[in-house]
């Protein structure tokens, strides 16, 4: 309990999405949100805000670093390509809380310099994780739990059937993101009491 993270990221009047850099300590500031450039230098400009700096060619730590030697207090990335993306000061230590944020919402921000901005890391009893180490305990209980109703289908009638139910996301089909698409316990169900196994 208390091992996962939430955040808070608004400038002015504004929330935007964001996740919290993997090693930022747990902490909320608010102070002027200042440009901060890629973050490859030390720049005391930034001394008492917040650095909103572009995603690019420096390393997290680097840019975050380099942001606190500046007296910066807090450090937004922002994605240089399309999409919200994590990231990890790796062994590198910090004490100003860091946050990432998409491509979109950092062209947003950069139009709101010298606003008020907050940037919080909060402890949380829940963690966002991704990936098939999240997938695979997530499917097994949908295959078990369907196979509870009909154990005279085999595995692979199962898996069959959690594939031609499960609701498609990304591109149309099985994809290399989305595999099949998100598994539906209910409808793999309703598919196998009307069609049988493996249909």
């Amino acid at each position: 309990m208390g091992t996962g993270v939430d955040t808070a990221l608004t400038v002015g009047s504004t929330n935007y999405a964001s996740s919290a850099m993997e090693g930022s300590p747990v902490k909320t500031v608010t102070a002027p949100l200042a440009d901060f450039g890629i973050g490859d230098a030390v720049n005391t400009a930034v001394s008492g805000k917040v650095c909103l700096i572009q995603r690019g060619t420096v390393d997290f730590a680097t840019k975050v670093s380099n942001c606190q030697n500046s007296g910066g207090v807090g450090a937004i990335v922002y994605n240089n390509v399309a999409g919200s993306f994590g990231g990890t000061l790796g062994t590198t230590v910090t004490t100003i809380p860091s946050l990432t944020a998409s491509d979109t919402d950092g062209a947003a921000m950069k139009a709101q310099l010298g606003q008020s901005a907050t940037v919080a890391v909060k402890a949380s009893n829940y963690a966002y994780f991704d990936g098939t180490s999240m997938a695979t305990p997530h499917v097994s209980a949908a295959a078990a739990l369907v196979w509870s109703y009909f154990p005279t289908c085999t595995g692979a009638q199962i898996r069959t059937s959690l594939d031609n139910s499960a609701l498609d996301l990304g591109t149309a089909g099985r994809d290399t993101k989305y595999g099949y698409g998100l598994v539906q316990a209910k409808a793999a169900y309703d598919r196998i009491k009307a069609l049988g196994c493996g249909k």
